[in-house]
């Protein structure tokens, strides 16, 4: 799907503040649904250095947003499968479907080391519900009773094809939702446009541009009235000097 697709079905979704016509920027929408988030949108995600995917991730814990990378490729991970989200340097990255899945609660599944895996959740409890031992759904899935006991314990979570084994079983209630927040509780980000600044004060965040030209200061405003944060433009670098 190409890029600019996304952007039309997120604004159908959603709110939406894209950052336009600023060449250096830490992120390329703000999107908020149920959830605030934060986007970049790239050809190919192997293009992201480390550096600038954690300051996106900083950026994204002091805003309160969950930050993530929807591209068209990434050859570092052979090809983005539809349905899967994919990690480069902590930071979630998905195809443009994958994430309109997501949004509209679909199972997406998780690529790590092992392979693609499928988060799960209530293992256990649903399989109690049913009076079943953990013997007999072992012998059912074909796997050791230890490995029921792992994914029941969230040590383990199976592949695509066992976990649709233990939803034709136990239902599908036991797979759980993605989560893309960020762990972490920065307080300031010092980076690139809309802001340059962005940090919390006493519950509020605060979005700050010293550069005052219009297009920057109609980015800063969209973005964060889509944050619920508090634009500022000033040309003091001093705190004090904007009555903070």
């Amino acid at each position: 799907m190409e890029l600019r697709k996304v952007v039309e079905k997120l604004r159908r979704k959603g709110t939406v503040a894209e950052v336009r016509e600023e060449k250096s920027r830490s992120f390329d929408l703000a999107f908020v649904e149920d959830r605030a988030y934060l986007i970049k949108l790239v050809g190919n995600a192997d293009s992201l250095s480390q550096d600038s995917l954690e300051s996106f991730r900083k950026c994204a814990s002091v805003v309160g947003a969950d930050p993530l990378v929807v591209s068209k490729k990434c050859k570092s991970h052979g090809g983005l499968t539809e349905g899967v989200v994919y990690q480069r340097y902590g930071v979630p990255v998905m195809s443009g479907e994958t994430f309109l899945k997501y949004l509209d609660n679909h199972e997406v599944a998780l690529a790590d080391r092992g392979g693609v895996k499928v988060p799960m959740e209530h293992v256990k409890e649903a399989r109690e519900a049913l009076n079943m031992s953990r013997n007999l759904l072992a012998e059912r899935l074909e796997v050791t009773p230890e490995m029921v006991r792992r994914y029941e314990e969230g040590q383990a979570e199976p592949g695509r094809e066992m976990a649709e084994k233990m939803r034709g079983i136990l239902g599908g209630s036991i797979v759980r939702k993605v989560s893309f927040k960020v762990e972490g509780s920065e307080k300031a980000f010092i980076g690139r446009a809309p802001f340059e600044l962005a940090f919390r004060k006493e519950g509020e965040t605060f979005l700050v541009s010293f550069k005052d030209h219009p297009q920057r200061v109609r980015n800063l405003k969209q973005v964060a009235e889509v944050l619920e944060a508090e634009a500022v433009v000033s040309k003091s670098k001093k705190l004090e000097d904007m009555g903070f």
